[in-house]
């Protein structure tokens, strides 16, 4: 079994982190796979928004609780992240690295604004 640390997860290519997650995932003996593509929390006007975050703070147990143990679940992770990078964001669904959806673009936005700062930094020192 291989045993990255996280930092060197975002150099490997893609089919690197699909083999491992093909291989070592929880996911591909589960009896129900459906079980990664729950009913998203999409806000309608009639609910309160309290009861919208409720539902989003259930999916997110239901993304921990499916993933916890997962021996692939950072490289699950960092594959969603680097395929959901080049979709629009409504095509982006389901429990991937035990994260929702909304969490996987956070970390994307919060991914590209430290990339932008370290690449205006780079141009500012040299």
């Amino acid at each position: 079994m291989l045993s990255l640390a996280r930092q060197d997860l975002n150099t490997l290519a893609a089919a690197e982190l699909s083999r491992q997650v093909q291989q070592q995932g929880v996911c591909r003996t589960a009896d129900d796979p459906d079980a990664w593509f729950p009913p998203e929390p999409n806000r309608s006007g009639r609910e309160s928004k309290e009861a919208w975050q409720a539902r989003r703070a259930a999916y997110e147990q239901t993304a921990e609780r499916l993933c916890g143990g997962c021996p692939a679940r950072a490289a699950c992770l960092e594959l969603a992240l680097q395929e959901e990078a080049k979709l629009p964001r409504t095509w982006v669904h389901g429990v991937q690295g035990g994260k929702a959806p909304w969490q996987r673009q956070a970390m994307l936005r919060s991914r590209t604004r430290h990339s932008r700062a370290g690449q205006a930094a780079a141009g500012v020192a040299s």
